[in-house]
């Protein structure tokens, strides 16, 4: 007596022989599973590298131009034959007066004899920036995201502010500023990256000017 097998025992006893098996169900679910998670790690990788990236840009932007900023502030302050220290209003230098604090938020400097021909440094406190002008051409813009201490002042050896105009020897610089952390960004007040605070004494090529 013949025993014939049924055709689809005999189809699955083919494909295990010639070695070839299809994907379950419950596997094609586990490999979409794993391969959603590959291409999500993926993903938020690439968007970590990127916010890194900016980050450390943004970092570098900002090292980079107050960097340079403060090197030309300081070759003017050194080069400078009279200076006095004074406020900026607008567009107007007011100098301070003997026996006045000479603390202000403007610096203005002669590199030579000639007083109409000069180098002035002034914040815009409410805007939290730094510019240079010279001699009434258009101001540059040294550095911004300025916070807090913006001033210069006249000090003597001792670090004794002046109220004097008879002795001036040091120039004080104190500087606070900080980037923001997405700077493309609108962000709201305490969301800085980065705080700097940088302090400079520099000492004129004639220190008690005139």
């Amino acid at each position: 007596m013949k025993f014939h097998s049924p055709v689809g025992v005999e189809s699955e006893a083919r494909r295990c022989a010639n070695g070839k098996r299809a994907f379950t169900l419950i596997e094609m679910v586990i490999t979409a599973a794993i391969f959603s998670l590959v291409v999500l790690a993926m993903v938020y990788t690439q968007i970590f590298g990127l916010r890194q990236d900016e980050l450390a840009q943004s970092k570098l932007g900002a090292s980079d131009a107050s960097r340079r900023g403060f090197d030309q502030l300081a070759l003017d302050i050194h080069s400078a034959k009279t200076w006095s220290v004074g406020n900026m209003v607008s567009s107007t230098y007011t100098a301070l007066t003997n026996g006045a604090t000479q603390t202000g938020t403007a610096i203005e400097l002669c590199l030579g004899t000639n007083l109409n021909a000069y180098i002035r440094y002034y914040f815009v406190t409410n805007q939290g920036q730094l510019y240079r002008v010279h001699t009434n051409q258009s101001p540059t813009l040294i550095c911004k995201n300025l916070t807090n201490s913006l001033f210069f002042q006249a000090e003597d050896y001792r670090g004794v502010v002046q109220t004097t105009l008879s002795h001036k020897c040091i120039i004080h610089v104190m500087l606070q500023f900080a980037q923001y952390q997405y700077p493309q960004t609108i962000v709201g007040a305490g969301y800085f990256y980065d705080f700097y605070k940088m302090e400079f004494r520099l000492t004129p090529h004639v220190p008690d000017g005139p």
